[in-house]
């Protein structure tokens, strides 16, 4: 996986979110996501898409939304006026090698449970699909228009007014086809990270024509999940607030519709530098400037 540089382009329009892949489990009736309430209380202008996933989807009887402990947080969680919560389902059986393969009835199934969530008192606004195409093979461009139209506009389903779809290939690829699906958001880029003296060449994984077009820019998201001195391709790289701050600047300037980073991958969120609290208030912050 190369790593990340996000140059500075002209300043966008509107606000870039946060797109926060929520993996952890909500111990202490939610109290370990405590964290992401203070951040979203201390950032009221910005935006939240939170993904749920209890378990690689809605979870089962017992499971989700039946478990106390997420009732609990995703209910403190969603009385945030700032914050959307989506759930999470996926298109493959074999973790990605083969995308667009799983039953019609089951992706189905599992979206129609997390719509069911509301009856238990949590308004979920959408769903975020995981391993989604990278390619147009296996028929994947019809999979994915009709799973859209299905989130969208099945009558059955209480999302909301508007329901918002995220499509997580996880890279670039020949996503122009699901561009024109109209999904809310593509994670176009899910990757680590390179200071900018490092810049250059392959490592510039956000060059203007790397996988996505200028033109879809409000409609791509950037998660990067590993912002640590581990990453990059050497060992004096180094994770700081200052190199964080200017890369979510790169994001915001480039008119990137939602942005993530985080230190530890997506089960925890109070490691530095990376916290979701900095990780909030520099992104309110750039989308301010």
């Amino acid at each position: 996986m190369k790593p990340i540089l996000l140059t500075t382009l002209a300043a966008a329009a509107t606000a870039t979110d946060l797109l926060l892949p929520l993996y952890q489990f909500p111990a202490n009736n939610g109290g370990v996501w405590s964290p992401i309430e203070d951040a979203l209380t201390a950032n009221p202008s910005l935006t939240a898409k939170i993904i749920i996933n209890p378990h690689n989807g809605p979870g089962g009887p017992g499971e989700g939304i039946d478990d106390p402990q997420y009732a609990a947080g995703t209910k403190a969680l969603a009385a945030h006026p700032n914050a959307q919560l989506i759930g999470y389902v996926h298109t493959s059986t074999d973790l990605g090698a083969t995308r667009c393969n799983v039953p019609w009835a089951d992706i189905t199934a599992a979206v129609r449970r997390w719509s069911t969530w509301v009856d238990r008192g949590v308004a979920i606004r959408g769903i975020f699909v995981d391993e989604a195409p990278v390619n147009t093979a296996n028929d994947c461009v019809a999979y994915m228009r009709n799973l859209t139209d299905f989130i969208r506009t099945d009558p059955g389903l209480r999302f909301g007014a508007r329901p918002v779809v995220v499509f997580n290939p996880g890279g670039t690829g020949q996503l122009q086809a699901y561009y024109d699906l109209q999904p809310d958001l593509i994670v176009a880029l899910e990757t680590c990270f390179t200071v900018p003296e490092r810049a250059g060449g392959d490592y510039d994984q956000c060059p203007t024509s790397g996988g996505y077009e200028r033109a879809n820019a409000v409609r791509t998201a950037v998660l990067v999940h590993g912002f640590h001195d581990f990453n990059g391709p050497a060992a004096n790289l180094s994770a700081t607030e200052g190199v964080l701050d200017q890369l979510v600047k790169g994001v915001v300037q480039r008119g990137i519709g939602a942005t993530f980073f985080n230190t530890a991958g997506y089960h925890t969120f109070t490691d530095g530098p990376a916290s979701i609290g900095t990780v909030a208030r520099v992104l309110r912050t750039a989308n301010g400037a």
